[in-house]
């Protein structure tokens, strides 16, 4: 209990600024997109009263950011609940329950950023979906998102309405195994996946086992041997838009 403790406080950092001219010591914002120019670790508070630290960049709000494999992204239904990580300078998610928290009774899109490694071009490719929204914790986060536009394919689609599922928490519809631990990762698993972003970072393209690591199926070209299940990118990110 006193480690969650710690990795939710890891999230709250101290920001100095000018606010009806009174310096305060913590400030929030509701959303990013109150402060759409700046990019950078800022401190968010939910209409709930949820506080969390999250990244921003021109609006948006970074729901997880991966780039490097510092942090291990196979972990507990409890951590996922909590969050993890640090916006500021690492790898990171937000918490299923900030999350939840953050888009209840909002209107709001989702982006998925990714980055293949050379010689792939382009490298860089994306994957937007019209809504995004995930239940609470008594429906285990169920997801639903909207129509799909972007030049990365559709690999977010085949989860739409599935439950958050994790190695000790299985909530996906594959009643003969548990994704989330055949794959090592965390997802809206179905039975399996079309995307594992949370599957383990390998540090270059070449996936050793079969859809376990970081996972995007639906890119456009072949770039895994034999197929795309067996490609890791090099980086991932998903970010919501909701003003």
């Amino acid at each position: 209990m006193h480690l969650l403790l710690l990795l939710g406080v890891i999230f709250v950092f101290t920001i100095g600024r000018t606010q009806g001219g009174d310096k305060c010591e913590v400030c929030y914002l509701k959303d990013c997109c109150e402060d759409p120019i700046s990019s950078g670790g800022r401190n968010i508070k939910t209409s709930e009263g949820k506080i969390f630290g999250a990244y921003c960049e021109q609006g948006w709000t970074y729901i997880f950011r991966r780039f490097n494999g510092v942090e291990d992204f196979y972990r507990t239904w409890v951590e996922y609940q909590h969050g993890f990580g640090d916006p500021r300078w690492r790898e990171y998610f937000i918490g299923l329950d900030n999350l939840a928290s953050f888009v209840k009774g909002r209107k709001c899109k989702v982006r998925i950023d990714l980055e293949a490694w050379p010689p792939v071009s382009p490298a860089k490719r994306f994957a937007e979906y019209s809504v995004f929204s995930i239940a609470d914790k008594t429906d285990k986060y169920r997801l639903a998102i909207g129509e799909y536009s972007g030049t990365a394919g559709d690999a977010m689609s085949h989860h739409n309405r599935q439950q958050f599922s994790t190695y000790d928490e299985d909530n996906d519809i594959d009643s003969r195994r548990n994704c989330a631990s055949v794959y090592k990762g965390a997802w809206w698993y179905k039975g399996c996946h079309n995307s594992n972003l949370f599957g383990w970072y390998y540090k270059g393209p070449d996936c050793p086992k079969y859809a376990q690591c970081v996972a995007w199926y639906r890119w456009p070209t072949v770039i895994g041997s034999p197929d795309n299940f067996y490609y890791s990118f090099k980086k991932a990110s998903m970010k919501i838009h909701c003003c």
